[in-house]
């Protein structure tokens, strides 16, 4: 049973901008959702609105706005993949989020056993066959049954308030304890509730070394 609709007052009390950027306090991970369009031409979007659904059967969820342009592919779809990106693959995040722009161009593109574009390099991937869809306001949920899954080694690229992270181990990630410290003393890490975390001092330098070394 559905429940009630907010009475208009209610509704306009709700700053989206504040709403927004309260739900960015939530740290995900960054996802790749490929699919087949009806001519069989490759489609694929940025999305960090994933989550597990069930262990048995095997289900997984994802989100995306009414009003994006990728959307009948999807609903056409007998299968999708999710990729979760790995770290070093912030470009790849970039290049998918991009609306109108060729995604896979350049890219050799296979399909994985599930029958979507299969995406080289991320941190894991989950094959899916489409189950259902839902309507939750502005957006479409997505929900699919894992047929085929792969994980690797790699470290997972992490999206916190509009910017992309990456996890830092809670022992300072085996850095020798002369160069932590010495990160401590500069300012540029910080002991947080979970463990060592990048300052803003941090993060800005973070982003201006992946600026020159993409200048390069």
């Amino acid at each position: 049973m559905p429940f009630p609709a907010l009475a208009p007052s209610e509704a306009e009390v709700l700053d989206k901008s504040a709403f927004r950027n309260a739900l960015g306090s939530f740290v995900t991970g960054v996802t790749i959702v490929t699919a087949r369009d009806p001519r069989g031409e490759p489609v694929g979007l940025t999305a960090n609105s994933f989550n597990s659904v069930s262990l048995d059967p095997p289900m997984v969820l994802w989100s995306l706005a009414l009003s994006s342009h990728s959307l009948p592919a999807f609903r056409d779809a007998t299968a999708w993949a999710v990729h979760i990106l790995a770290a070093d693959q912030q470009d790849m995040s970039d290049r998918f989020a991009r609306s109108g722009a060729d995604k896979f161009g350049g890219l050799s593109v296979s399909d994985g056993p599930e029958g979507a574009p299969l995406i080289a390099g991320c941190a894991a991937r989950f094959g899916c066959r489409a189950r259902y869809e839902y309507e939750g306001g502005d957006h479409a949920i997505f929900l699919g049954e894992v047929v085929d899954f792969a994980r690797s080694a790699a470290e997972p690229l992490v999206y916190h308030s509009g910017r992309y992270g990456r996890l830092m181990p809670k022992d300072g990630g085996g850095i020798d304890p002369q160069d932590h410290a010495a990160l401590v003393t500069a300012g540029l890490v910080e002991e947080g509730p979970d463990g060592w975390r990048l300052t803003e001092t941090g993060e800005a330098q973070r982003a201006l070394l992946d600026r020159i070394a993409q200048a390069d």
